[in-house]
């Protein structure tokens, strides 16, 4: 911990971050033992996180958010995956592409109560879409902010988003019953 606050200029920063940290420390490191089972790259993973947090930090107003809580997610998720690309690149010669799937990315039925019908069609794309459309819409991140923070290029965020939009409308028909064909 304190070499995190080392990273941090201003008092009040810091303690916004001792909040996130002890708030959120478990889970990051739950998201991370999702995806990677060694206790050396979760470890790793945290700690990543925790300074892209640090450098993201004017962008979390409140600490206990919903909004707050999938930026972490978002985060660890990302960057569990890039050590789990790096690892499996060590091992054997395989790329994944945008259009890898993860287990947790099936598409699934969501029904949240509260939600409008776009914040619903959102949180059915799969996870590389719906990450950009969070990080871009309810985050507010440029795109090279949001290439920087998912380890990818700015015209693979351009790209997810156009995609993304394109599925978020074809979602959106499909709720409404209009026939997308």
């Amino acid at each position: 911990m304190i070499m995190y606050m080392s990273l941090i200029d201003n008092e009040d920063n810091k303690i916004k971050f001792e909040d996130i940290y002890n708030k959120y420390k478990k889970m990051m490191f739950w998201i991370a033992n999702q995806i990677l089972k060694d206790e050396r790259d979760i470890e790793e993973v945290v700690q990543d996180s925790f300074i892209k947090i640090i450098r993201n930090l004017d962008k979390i107003e409140k600490i206990n958010s919903k909004k707050t809580k999938s930026f972490i997610s978002i985060i660890v998720k990302n960057t569990a995956i890039d050590v789990y690309r790096k690892n499996l690149s060590n091992k054997v010669e395989v790329e994944l592409d945008d259009n890898f799937i993860f287990p947790s990315d099936e598409l699934e039925e969501v029904e949240v109560e509260g939600l409008n019908n776009i914040e619903i069609a959102i949180m059915k794309l799969t996870e590389i879409y719906k990450e950009v459309f969070l990080l871009k819409y309810s985050h507010e991140l440029e795109n090279n902010e949001i290439a920087k923070l998912l380890n990818i290029k700015e015209s693979t965020v351009r790209v997810r988003l156009a995609r993304g939009k394109e599925k978020l409308e074809f979602i959106l028909n499909k709720m409404e019953g209009v026939d997308n064909e």
